[in-house]
């Protein structure tokens, strides 16, 4: 690696979203995704004096000289993966976070607080979105042209960090600019102190669309898209009234996360039953277990993928963990037997509860 620059930088973090349902959805398509959002970031990199310091997985690090050609380097990986025809259901949305300031040149990289506040600020994102510090934000605001503008998000307390981080986000005109809040300690208040560092106990909630390619098929492209978005508002919807926190929308997948397994369920009845109206079935599974705090995964995650790829079209299936979590709930269940869940030791019993259509949710 030639010779690092010094000085005030701005540092940048991308990082895919979803990479748990994507990994899943795509299987042995998935290094070839990948290896194309690669190549589309480095050559926004390159075209704006971006030097990649360190990529690991689905993520990479970034300096950039001037906080305006980091900015520049965002709009243009954005536009480029908005514009790339992905394998049906396999769209990369990548998150990204900056900040300028002075990090440690080190002999293999950067360390140091600037460079740890830049890889918070891009985990509180969502996909397609861009984070600025405060200290980014007043580099550029008076450099942004071609429409582009800064939402001022607020401050937000971020995790291992001294004080609460003032966000903004970046506007790019032609792309989207609604997002869900900010996955920051603010809002992800579920860590138990009895449970292992990084860990936390939850249930998880995944919705899968069934039949998308021949709706989109009978529909056409522009009625889906339009369809799709009435569908993203409606489970999003019941997801705020019943609780829930979405985590990852991907393709025709959703994961959300709950605090209480009764909670999630009758949210998963109440997506079933609301999206029916737009003739959209989908298919449920719910399990509860111990998940990453950081960036929700593990076993627990991997079981609900694989209990909602058995769940029939307009059905939502639960684990006998979840049943017994809401032993008194008064919610039913059929007993759906046992069943071999793909990549899991062991048989897994499985059913479907019984949530009256008109069910609120309750405290």
């Amino acid at each position: 690696m030639s010779e690092l620059p010094g000085g005030t930088l701005t540092v940048l973090h991308t990082e895919v979203e979803g990479s748990t349902l994507l990994t899943v959805h795509l299987g042995d398509r998935y290094p070839e995704v990948l290896a194309t959002h690669r190549v589309l970031l480095r050559a926004a990199f390159a075209a704006h004096e971006g030097r990649e310091v360190d990529t690991q997985g689905d993520s990479f690090f970034v300096v950039f000289p001037r906080a305006t050609q980091a900015v520049a380097a965002a709009v243009a990986m954005q536009r480029a993966l908005a514009a790339e025809v992905w394998a049906e259901g396999g769209a990369v949305r990548v998150r990204i976070g900056m900040h300028s300031g002075e990090p440690i040149r080190t002999a293999e990289g950067y360390t140091g607080l600037d460079v740890i506040r830049g890889a918070r600020i891009s985990d509180a994102g969502h996909g397609g979105q861009v984070l600025l510090s405060k200290s980014t934000a007043a580099l550029v605001e008076d450099a942004l042209i071609d429409g582009l503008s800064l939402r001022d998000l607020g401050a937000h307390r971020l995790k291992n960090l001294p004080r609460p981080e003032r966000i903004f986000q970046l506007v790019i005109p032609d792309l989207s600019a609604d997002f869900p809040p900010l996955r920051s300690l603010d809002t992800r208040g579920r860590a138990r102190p009895d449970l292992a560092p990084g860990r936390v106990l939850t249930t998880v909630l995944f919705v899968d669309i069934t039949d998308s390619s021949a709706l989109i098929v009978a529909l056409g492209d522009r009625r889906w898209l339009a369809l799709r978005g009435q569908y993203s508002a409606l489970v999003r919807q019941e997801l705020t009234r019943h609780g829930g926190e979405e985590m990852e929308m991907v393709g025709d997948q959703t994961l959300a996360v709950f605090d209480g397994a009764a909670a999630a369920i009758r949210c998963g009845c109440a997506i079933r039953d609301a999206v029916q109206g737009l003739g959209i079935a989908v298919r449920i599974g719910i399990h509860a277990g111990e998940v990453e705090y950081d960036d929700i995964s593990g076993i627990t995650v991997f079981t609900g993928v694989r209990i909602t790829a058995i769940a029939q079209p307009g059905e939502v299936l639960v684990s006998h963990t979840v049943k017994d979590l809401v032993a008194g709930s008064g919610i039913t269940f059929t007993d759906r037997g046992t069943h071999s869940l793909k990549g899991l030791p062991g048989e897994w019993r499985l059913f479907t509860p019984d949530v009256p259509e008109a069910s609120a949710p309750t405290s």
